[in-house]
């Protein structure tokens, strides 16, 4: 059997551009987002807009060739500037471009900066946000709390589907991760809004970690894992009562998981990883070693697999059925885009 590609369209929802520290002020940059090439650029008085790659005018590749002047992205062709909003600014003084250019746009994507990231909005019938991600703790505060951020960034060779059911794939943790339990998951579902609790045996010197982050005591521990997901474009991890030493509990770990389609077979991963200060110098940086190179477990397996529209599932499999149906109300029908 021929493998099958996955069948849908560009999911709906808020995704990731890039890092909020990745774009300077008076800078722009390009991306592939969601099949299109866009233009992200930050203003003189650092205002961001994320804008179709093609000037709205004659097609001018605005990533490529755009310069930021001020509050507005120029097209080096006609000198047309564009404002934040996609609408024309100003068309120039020397009278070569007609004056009802003034009316044309460039098309807009809304955008925002949140737990250290720029999100944009995808909808494949282009209509409006109709739900928010939040704020996370711990990403955007002072909270003294919480040791360094590490950051890392993965190009998968699938979807994000496929990629967000590996988590609820429960099987897989052992067989993949060297997990030495399966998971116990409990899922919350409210509409765009997925939470998960797991009860989960760790080894703070499981397979994925790295030797030179294993600690002295490999004692494995019981945490309390919490996943949460706003659509299929931002993921928020919390772990819980992590060891701190010798029957010492409290220690905690976040993260964020930052996703951006690329295109029907293409993703970008970003995440953001934090311990409490309190674990960081030893248990903290060998779980986040360890999550940070887990995913590379995985990668052969996306990077060779086949969707399968109906799987044969088990018990042990988890609830990947109830997660398809969750995930489909961030599908449009690809024929009304037609």
């Amino acid at each position: 059997m021929p493998k099958q590609e996955f069948p849908f369209p560009m999911p709906n929802g808020w995704f990731c551009v890039t890092r909020v520290g990745d774009l300077k002020n008076e800078e722009s940059k390009s991306f592939i987002f969601c099949e299109k090439e866009v233009v992200a650029f930050r203003t003189k008085s650092g205002k961001v807009s994320v804008l179709d790659a093609f000037c709205g005018y004659c097609g001018i590749n605005l990533a490529i060739s755009g310069k930021v002047d001020g509050e507005t992205i120029n097209c080096p062709k006609h000198g047309i500037k564009w404002n934040i909003d996609g609408t024309c600014a100003e068309i120039g003084k020397d009278g070569m471009v007609p004056q009802k250019a003034m009316e044309v746009e460039t098309f807009s994507y809304p955008c925002q900066e949140l737990n250290g990231f720029i999100w944009a909005w995808h909808h494949l019938l282009k209509e409006e946000p109709y739900f928010d991600i939040p704020a996370i703790n711990g990403f955007n505060d002072n909270d003294s709390k919480w040791g360094k951020e590490h950051h890392y960034e993965y190009h998968i060779n699938t979807v994000l589907q496929e990629i967000a059911e590996n988590d609820v794939d429960q099987a897989h943790f052992p067989k993949v991760h060297g997990s030495p339990s399966l998971p116990e998951t409990e899922a919350i579902i409210d509409g765009i809004y997925r939470k998960t609790i797991a009860e989960t045996l760790m080894s703070p010197n499981n397979d994925s970690v790295s030797e030179e982050f294993h600690v002295a005591d490999p004692t494995m521990f019981t945490t309390t894992f919490t996943r949460e997901s706003w659509g299929l474009g931002c993921v928020g991890l919390h772990m819980v009562n992590l060891p701190k030493g010798v029957n010492e509990f409290g220690g905690e770990f976040i993260m964020i998981n930052a996703s951006c389609p690329v295109d029907n077979k293409n993703s970008i991963l970003r995440w953001s990883m934090r311990v409490t200060k309190d674990i960081e110098d030893e248990l903290g940086m060998a779980i986040i070693d360890g999550i940070a190179n887990g995913v590379l477990d995985d990668m052969p397996i996306w990077d060779n697999k086949s969707y399968v529209a109906q799987p044969l599932l088990c018990d042990g499999d988890g609830p990947i059925n109830k997660f398809r149906k969750w995930v489909g109300q961030f599908y449009s029908d690809p024929l009304q885009a037609r």
